[in-house]
């Protein structure tokens, strides 16, 4: 019997390519998910490179004409297990990071009761072996994958690991599948002046740098393209999809504008009273900020989205003798930084100093007594400064045991105190990078997106836009070597869940 199979495609286009080389090496039904605007919309509709058996657009499957059952909203709770409104809180579009329309309660269980039954149906008719997606980002994406695994789907979701240029493909973002624990690891030790040379040479900043200079960060030529293309557009998505509601012409103007005033004056303010040069002297908890409106806070740490409020519980958990040091973020600037009154907030905080964006974080990590991040990737890099660290969510390195989650805000200074006198051990490092090693690929997700934005969307960042098929073939076989490897990497996942199934 053939594999069912169906894929997720957003706006990068990266999953749509590589199926077209997955369909030439393996042979079984392809079904698709299509989450992308109107102009896009239109090449699924049309296109002949991948044949699938059946193709369903997201937002053909919502409407707010209709009043939110919630009798089966209650039993689709309790069947799957999953709390849907953490999910639909923490999502950018429904609330608090919405600055052109707000999602009455109804509209909100309205489109996810739509969105769930569409999902069940979907089920019912194919029930899919495996389903192929990027990482998940919005909460209707998340609650797919999360139906996959009641529903036993095998999920091979690609994502990037902290590792620079190296992918995993896995059914979790924070667990390599099949792998429980390090104690099964056997390899041969590193001392710590190799593991840190190691992760220097793998280090991701480079790339996020990049990605940003390209894309968030695009210069005021391009961003006034990418507004003008966007002014004389049809903007039709504002009446089909949810995430654009509201963002009528005017709206748009008017915000883009208020953005560049706030973000001028915050960084003002940013530079007037940030700590430049932190006194490291003394000892200290490194905190640094996450940047919001991203995955691994709004779902990686569903109940540590208020940063400041964080920040005030980890001041509170300190034993005596220690500062909290906080340092915002610089990737920060591609969401024009945080309100102004969020930094009054956390200056005022006793015990804590928050630093300039522009600090090095090497001297940080490099002094401190205990590393705590959301999920970022700073506690990532403390093990190989020998420095201990917690996070307030699920993470890969979480395999350290030098790495502590926190589950309940109750014991962290319970946590704290362990943490400050717990250590790093080489062997540990040692297996992770090993099992990492062993798991991760050679793809480079981050250039392939860029080099795909940089040549399909307008100015860099204008996404409603048209795609021609034979430009796409064009840059598809130009991709050929990259795409083929990471086509023949799902096929080899597919055969890796099999094995394991039967045995």
């Amino acid at each position: 019997m053939k594999d069912k199979i169906i894929f997720w495609f957003g706006v990068d286009f990266t999953q749509f390519c590589m199926a077209y080389y997955f369909q030439k090496i393996h042979d079984c039904e392809m079904y698709s998910i299509v989450d992308v605007t109107n102009e896009t919309k239109d090449f699924f509709q049309h296109q002949k490179l991948i044949s699938f058996e059946k193709t369903w657009f997201l937002d053909e499957q919502y409407t707010l004409k209709t009043k939110p059952d919630m009798d089966y909203l209650k039993h689709f709770e309790e069947k799957y297990k999953i709390n849907l409104w953490q999910l639909a809180i923490n999502e950018r579009f429904f609330y608090n990071f919405n600055n052109f329309y707000n999602f009455s309660q109804n509209e909100i269980l309205t489109i996810l009761e739509q969105i769930c039954r569409f999902y069940e149906n979907l089920f019912e008719k194919i029930s899919p072996d495996f389903f192929v997606t990027k990482l998940t980002t919005f909460h209707h994406l998340e609650l797919f994958r999360l139906m996959c695994k009641y529903h036993n789907t095998k999920i091979l979701m690609l994502n990037t690991p902290k590792i620079k240029n190296q992918n995993l493909i896995a059914e979790d973002s924070h667990k390599v599948d099949y792998i429980e624990n390090l104690d099964e690891i056997k390899c041969e030790t590193k001392n710590f002046e190799e593991l840190f040379n190691y992760i220097e040479s793998k280090n991701t900043k480079s790339l996020v740098q990049d990605f940003l200079n390209r894309h968030a960060e695009n210069s005021n030529t391009h961003q006034i393209k990418s507004l003008f293309r966007f002014l004389t557009s049809s903007n039709s998505n504002v009446k089909t999809h949810y995430n654009y509601f509201g963002r009528t012409k005017f709206k748009v103007l008017k915000n883009t504008l208020d953005l560049q005033i706030r973000k001028k004056l915050r960084k003002s303010f940013i530079d007037r009273n940030l700590i430049l040069n932190p006194d490291l002297s003394e000892p200290y908890v490194y905190f640094p900020l996450g940047v919001i409106l991203e995955r691994h806070v709004l779902i990686g740490a569903p109940y540590f989205t208020n940063q400041v409020e964080l920040i005030r519980h980890i001041a509170k958990s300190l034993p005596v003798g220690y500062r909290l040091l906080v340092k915002e973020n610089p990737a920060q600037s591609s969401r024009e930084w945080r309100p102004i009154s969020e930094y009054k907030e956390m200056i005022n905080i006793p015990n804590t100093t928050i630093i300039h964006p522009s600090y090095p974080q090497e001297n940080l990590l490099k002094n401190s007594s205990l590393v705590a991040t959301i999920t970022g990737s700073s506690s990532f890099e403390a093990p190989f400064y020998k420095k201990p660290s917690i996070v307030f969510g699920d993470v890969i390195y979480s395999y350290l045991p030098s790495v502590t989650k926190v589950n309940s805000i109750l014991d962290l200074p319970k946590i704290i105190k362990h943490s400050l006198e717990s250590h790093v051990n080489e062997s540990d490092l040692s297996k992770y990078l090993f099992m990492m090693e062993k798991n991760l690929i050679n793809f480079e997700l981050a250039k392939f997106v860029s080099d795909f934005e940089e040549r399909f969307l307008y100015a860099g960042g204008f996404r409603d836009v048209k795609i021609n098929e034979n430009k796409l073939l064009s840059f598809i076989h130009e991709k050929e070597k990259d795409l083929m490897y990471l086509s023949k990497c799902h096929v080899n996942k597919i055969e890796q869940h099999k094995n394991h199934s039967n045995h």
